[in-house]
């Protein structure tokens, strides 16, 4: 991994973390970042690949987002409202998921991520503008086989460009890193059609 990627990525970490949590899948941010930084693009994968801590500094650096500044994340649960959005979700083509999830595949993923959840394998969250008591978005964090934490994001079409994306990422890893300590937390942006 260069060094020099990474400090110039921690020097413009807002862009970089913007970019990354607006991106439509991995190619579409390594391309954003290598424009960004003026890299080429296997430089900017680099920056995709390196665990958030590389370039973020600690979760002691910045007080969280208060929801009393109009946002929050709410622990994922097993209600309508949170099924509702899980689904528009799974069939939005710009997720991971491609929209290619039926009914069934869905429910299927929902339940399997309930169950990581009470394993506390995993924690997801719903993203919440307060400030309309509007559910914005989904952040889902996951433990791998190694021990990092995977995290992904996934903002409602409509909600996109807001900044939600960037405060999802920036609340999510103080969440995580109380949750799983001492593992690294690491922001892979979607595949379509993936998981």
């Amino acid at each position: 991994m260069s060094n020099d990627v990474i400090e110039a990525a921690a020097g413009r970490r807002r862009e970089v973390l913007a970019a990354i949590a607006s991106a439509n899948g991995a190619g579409d941010a390594a391309d954003a970042i290598a424009r960004l930084l003026d890299v080429p693009v296997e430089q900017a994968r680099e920056v995709l690949r390196a665990p958030l801590e590389s370039f973020v500094g600690n979760a002691t650096d910045q007080p969280a987002y208060e929801e009393s500044r109009g946002f929050a994340l709410h622990p994922f649960g097993d209600s309508e409202d949170h099924k509702d959005l899980f689904h528009a979700r799974s069939t939005d083509e710009t997720s991971a998921t491609g929209g290619t999830w039926d009914q069934d595949k869905t429910e299927q993923e929902r339940r399997e991520g309930l169950k990581r959840m009470e394993a506390e394998s995993a924690m997801w969250f719903v993203a919440v503008d307060t400030s309309r008591d509007a559910h914005v978005g989904l952040v889902f964090g996951e433990q791998v086989d190694d021990g990092d934490v995977d995290v992904a994001i996934w903002i409602r079409p409509e909600e996109r460009k807001k900044g939600f994306g960037l405060l999802s990422l920036k609340e999510i890893r103080r969440e995580l890193a109380a949750f799983f300590p001492g593992k690294h937390v690491i922001v892979r942006a979607p595949l379509s059609g993936n998981k």
